[in-house]
Formats: structure tokens, C-alpha cells, sequence
């Protein structure tokens, strides 16, 4: 029960990208005369924008609905009432994470925003979807790593361990779950990279 209703989310979530104005494509080309880096003014108000994007949420259920399928934390138990609190602790875990990320990438010139890849073929777009969450645009236009996501993510799961029970207060805890989190962003990543292809696919817009 708790796979199928995850299948069904993964696709509400699909449909949903699909829907969204394809934002990333009208971005400048970091390559072109008309790129141009954002103020850390603008680097707030871009990520307050997408904060609540509903893809978040919907895979923070993603990850509940699996945490409640391998029953973990086991003492939380079964049911609705342990899959709200296993959901309320994804979100939580989420808020931590955007809240330190954001400082990181204002202070090391991350650029924020997510840039489509230019291949046609679709294993090596899928390939820079998933790059894109550990090597991003810097403010120059140029490629470093994400330091952002590496210190969103383990930072964040550090910190949503200690309201787990203690048998998860552990460095291999925290690093399973921080790099969880890096798995379900670069998911996120493929399904803004392949946006347009599931306008197309769904026939949205025509």
C-alpha cells in the first residue's frame, strides 16, 4: 500500500512539474553577453520564491511514505499518526537544510538557479540533472561544486536526528540520511531538466 501510494506521488509530482512555467529555459546562457550574476539581495528573493514549491513537499511525503514502508524509526509505530510524524519530520528536516543553504550560497557565489541542460540526448541530460546538485554555475558563470548541498544536507540530517530515537544519534546515520537527501534533489533536478519533454509527452499547452 505504502509503495503504490509513493508511485502515485512520484507521478502527481511529475504532472505538477509539468504544469509549472518552464523558468529554468528562460534563463540567461552563462556562456552568452547577457549573463549576469545575482545580488545577494536577489539570491534571497529567488530562493524565498521557490521555498514552498510544491515538488518539496511532495517528495518530503516520497520519503515518508519509504521511512514508513522500512518502518523507520521503528518506535514511532504504523498507521497515519506515525506517517504525519514521520512527514512533519521530512519537513522539518527541509527547513533546515534551505536555511543553511542559503547563507552558503550567498557567501561562496553559488548561483541558485537551475540551468537546463543543452544535450538532446536524453541519458546525458538526465546525467547533467543529476550533476547539477553537486556541481553548479558560480556567480562567474563557471562550474564549482555545491558546497551549499553538502552542507544543507549533512548539516540538516544531523540535525533532524536528534529528534529521532537515540539508536540514530550516529555519524552512519546522519550520513545515510544526508546523502538521501542528495539522491531525492538530484530526482527533483530530473524532473525540472525533462519539464518541457513532459509538456510535450502530455500534450500541455496545445
Amino acid at each position: 500500500m505504502i509503495f503504490r501510494l509513493s508511485l502515485v506521488v512520484v507521478s502527481l509530482c511529475g504532472l505538477t512539474f509539468a504544469q509549472q512555467p518552464a523558468q529554468p529555459g528562460q534563463l540567461p546562457d552563462p556562456t552568452t553577453a547577457q549573463w549576469r550574476a545575482m545580488s545577494v539581495k536577489e539570491k534571497l528573493r529567488y530562493d524565498a520564491r521557490h521555498v514552498f514549491d510544491i515538488d518539496n513537499f511532495v517528495f518530503a511525503g516520497v520519503g515518508a511514505a519509504f521511512d514508513q514502508a522500512r518502518e523507520r524509526p521503528g518506535e514511532w509505530g504504523e498507521g497515519w499518526g506515525a506517517f504525519s510524524e514521520r512527514y512533519a519530520s521530512h519537513i522539518g528536516q527541509y527547513f533546515v537544510q534551505r536555511s543553511i543553504m542559503y547563507p552558503v550560497q550567498a557567501i561562496d557565489h553559488e548561483d541558485t538557479r537551475f540551468f537546463r541542460s543543452k544535450h538532446e540526448n536524453y541519458a546525458a541530460r538526465a546525467g547533467d540533472a543529476f550533476l547539477h546538485t553537486v556541481w553548479r554555475r558560480s556567480d562567474s558563470g563557471g562550474m564549482m561544486p555545491a558546497y551549499s548541498e553538502f552542507l544543507g544536507d549533512y548539516g540538516a540530517a544531523a540535525v533532524s536526528r536528534m529528534w529521532w530515537p537515540d539508536k540514530y544519534h550516529t555519524g552512519s546515520a546522519i550520513f545515510i540520511a544526508g546523502s538521501d537527501t542528495i539522491l531525492v534533489d538530484g530526482a527533483i533536478n530530473l524532473f525540472h531538466g525533462f519539464t518541457p519533454d513532459i509538456e510535450r509527452w502530455l500534450h500541455i499547452g496545445r
